[in-house]
């Protein structure tokens, strides 16, 4: 055996835990590897040092009242107030996510999409009197030439030399 892989198994060696035939592997390799042998006989002063701890007396009663306060601990309430949400959760929570992240992405996505294309509208509108806005309908940012782009710019040229030519 590699000393790594008996190095793993000592402790279970002082234990009696291996069988008998790995045991007189263990035993063949720590006589030849000093590495090995030098780890088994820290693995035995520190069994020795712990056998010299005395014990330490607990009064009567002591487990039952142990586990009597950690019985008291209350549960912790679930974050979730409404119940059918936190099984939906519960029982998908993959689905659950993804409808959540593609609620949010879409919200966000025309937010943003409208926040960035209002100032390169295409169709501009007059406002009551002489303030002039931009009409920005929600999901424009997704249609085939969205406002603002170089497919707009081309479609919007392409649209005013017909005109000039009529």
């Amino acid at each position: 055996m590699r000393r790594h892989r008996i190095q793993k198994r000592l402790a279970a060696y002082q234990d009696g835990e291996v069988s008998g035939k790995e045991r007189e592997r263990i035993a063949a390799h720590l006589e030849g590897c000093l590495a090995c042998r030098s780890a088994y006989a820290e693995l035995e002063q520190a069994w020795q040092r712990l056998e010299r701890i005395p014990e330490i007396e607990v009064s009567a009663g002591f487990e039952r009242r142990l586990f009597d306060r950690i019985n008291a601990v209350p549960e912790p309430r679930s974050r979730w107030r409404v119940p059918w949400v936190s099984w939906i959760y519960r029982a998908y929570p993959a689905p659950a996510m993804a409808a959540v992240l593609l609620l949010v992405g879409t919200v966000l996505g025309g937010y943003l999409g409208n926040a960035l294309v209002s100032g390169f509208s295409s169709a501009p509108a007059q406002v009551h009197g002489s303030r002039v806005g931009t009409d920005i309908v929600s999901f424009r940012v997704f249609s085939a030439a969205p406002p603002g782009t170089l497919g707009d710019g081309y479609l919007r040229m392409a649209h005013f030399t017909e005109e000039v030519r009529k």
